[in-house]
């Protein structure tokens, strides 16, 4: 740990020292023009040595890419746009970005304080794409290394990108690499792209997404990303783009789909992805090992927020159409104002009848005035957009009987009132019935001494009933048995996942959570709280794991293995596993496999035999 340390502040004090010198190189005003000016005062500052270019207010309109050399900042004011001519062919085509660099070595750069408008609401629909893939065009950002000459110190930050076909921000083959409080607004394949980046940081970055990511980190080593609000875009000035098509957060190696994807020289591996908030994504929230891609080594995914914010409109600010470009900043930062989310991972609320203020409507029957009402469910869950309970005792009621008031005038009084309430479900449907019986008695008056003479005791029984629809009883595992496999040098452990919302591994002292569902606690306008869970998938945790399996080196012992699972309702332990013993193939390879790539070899040099007579 203690090396740790030291390696992150050295780097960190060297970035700071590297980036001070920019600043303190020089500095270059530039006043609203085209690319041409503004990459003239960026290669006049390159060539001496470095420094800052300052874009004044105002809105620089280009048809060609602005190009960034090494040792340099480019900054702008608040109101300081960079945006794509709505008369431009397509010349931001894959591999061109709206700022760019031909420098293959780039180092020392850094890009703040100004907007990046990609203005595709007035460009062709078909300028989306280009070569083969999907969304790759007009990125607004887009600096490349290569595997052979990485790009070096990268910080970008304080930025409004917004209205692109592709990427708001796009670095590949890097070292240490920082984007930090930038927002991101309908940029249609990733808000912020890292592709075989090695040391940096995503946080304190807003970004509302719609086809692909927020945020993606391909084959990358050792990046945190923390403090992003991820949010899904729903606007207007989409260009057709498909909305809500995004996931959250995405992570893992790189395969192919759309025509692209290569093999990259690192494999994704110590990640953390913390404190951020997943707000109403399209698809997922966090997508690990995606697609087919192999899975990263020590990725860490915990305490993230997942908020369903959908059609909430409070002070003022709506989140139905989700945040444009002018609002930005006051819908993300409104969010932790304005959201009272609670998260668990339990359905069981503890809730009852008495804590619920509910005034029930009484109608009157005869000697009584009364009612009952269902006011809800106790520990309601939604889960795959299907309503359960954990069992048919879950029916919250209400019921009130006193003697009725119209009777007031009337010579009639009530010696007791008992009552007997009946719930049941069946069929789906919830009945209450309440049974008031009552004693009372007729009052009549003497007319010589004027007093009140009681009647004898009566009885009347009335009863009030109340249905509704009832949701369905979860069906749930009440006794699970696990697996493991266990081969010469490893042991893998699983058990069955359905219905199951955490399972709880723990090994020899160290111990991780496979998290199969989280759920947001919320209340119903009758005050009924119930739990809104959502599919998620990650580990978090001391342990290694191999898709669905925990994995560990070494032999098995069932005594330092303890599993703990829980549904929605009940957690309990697994006591029994099924151990199943494996061994290594005894070949490694086929005993075919080498006398058939002997024949294709002989076939070769026979063809090649022929083919030489034929042509010569």
């Amino acid at each position: 740990m203690k090396h740790k340390l030291n390696r992150n502040f050295i780097i960190s004090v060297t970035f700071f020292i590297l980036f001070e010198s920019i600043a303190s190189a020089g500095t270059y005003t530039v006043n609203p023009t085209d690319q041409n000016e503004i990459n003239e005062v960026l290669r006049s500052a390159y060539q001496d040595g470095g420094g800052t270019v300052h874009l004044n207010t105002g809105v620089y309109v280009i048809d060609g890419p602005v190009l960034i050399g090494s040792n340099t900042r480019l900054e702008g004011d608040q109101n300081t746009i960079i945006r794509v001519s709505s008369s431009s062919s397509q010349w931001f085509t894959d591999g061109t970005g709206i700022i760019d660099s031909n420098d293959p070595s780039l180092h020392d750069v850094e890009i703040c304080n100004l907007q990046i408008d990609g203005n595709l609401d007035q460009l062709p629909r078909s300028y989306a794409n280009s070569g083969s893939g999907d969304h790759n065009s007009e990125r607004l950002i887009d600096l490349r290394g290569s595997t052979n000459s990485f790009l070096n110190n990268i910080k970008i930050h304080d930025l409004k990108l917004y209205d692109a076909y592709s990427d708001g921000i796009h670095i590949s083959f890097a070292n240490n690499v920082y984007c930090y409080n930038n927002f991101c607004s309908n940029c249609q394949h990733e808000g912020i792209y890292y592709v075989n980046v090695l040391d940096g940081e995503m946080n304190g970055n807003e970004i509302a997404g719609i086809t692909s990511d927020c945020l993606r980190l391909d084959n990358c080593v050792r990046i945190k990303v923390f403090d992003n609000i991820l949010y899904s875009y729903s606007g207007n000035d989409n260009n057709g783009a498909y909305e809500h098509g995004e996931n959250g957060l995405q992570a893992g190696d790189q395969g192919y789909s759309h025509g692209g994807g290569s093999l990259k020289p690192n494999h994704t591996q110590d990640i953390e992805i913390f404190n951020n908030t997943f707000a109403d994504n399209g698809l997922r929230a966090i997508w690990l090992d995606a697609a087919g891609k192999q899975e990263g080594n020590n990725v860490y995914v915990h305490d993230n927020k997942f908020i369903d914010v959908s059609g909430l409109n409070t002070s003022g600010i709506s989140f139905t159409n989700p945040p444009t470009v002018e609002m930005s900043e006051n819908v993300f930062r409104s969010i932790f104002d304005i959201l009272k989310v609670e998260f668990s991972d339990t359905g069981r609320t503890e809730q009852t009848a008495d804590s619920i203020h509910y005034t029930v409507k009484k109608t009157e029957n005869g000697i009584v005035a009364g009612g009952i009402k269902i006011i809800g469910f106790k520990d309601k869950i939604v889960w795959n957009n299907e309503t359960y309970i954990p069992d048919n005792e879950s029916v919250l009621y209400k019921a009130e009987a006193i003697k009725n008031p119209s009777l007031n005038f009337f010579s009639f009084g009530v010696e007791k009132m008992e009552k007997d309430v009946n719930v049941k479900i069946e069929n789906g449907t919830a009945t209450a019935t309440m049974n008031i019986t009552a004693q009372y008695y007729s009052t009549s008056k003497n007319s010589l001494t004027g007093k009140l003479k009681k009647g004898s005791i009566q009885k009347s029984v009335v009863t009030f009933t109340d249905s509704c629809p009832s949701p369905t009883v979860l069906k749930r595992q009440t006794n699970v048995t696990g697996t493991i496999y266990q081969y010469p040098t490893y042991f893998m452990a699983s058990v069955p996942s359905n219905g199951l919302v955490k399972v709880h591994y723990e090994y020899n002292g160290s111990s991780v959570y496979h998290i199969y569902a989280v759920g947001e606690r919320q209340t119903d306008e009758n005050g009924i709280q119930y739990t809104d869970f959502s599919n998620l998938e990650y580990w978090s945790g001391d342990l290694q794991h191999h898709g669905n399996w925990l994995y560990v080196l070494g032999e098995f012992d069932r005594s330092k293995l303890n599993v703990a699972v829980s549904t929605p309702y009940d957690d309990m332990n697994v006591e029994e596993f099924r151990i199943i013993k494996n061994d290594y193939p005894q070949e490694a390879i086929a005993f075919w496999f080498y006398p058939t790539i002997g024949f294709l070899i002989c076939l070769y040099f026979i063809a090649k035999f022929f083919w030489r007579k034929i042509w010569f």
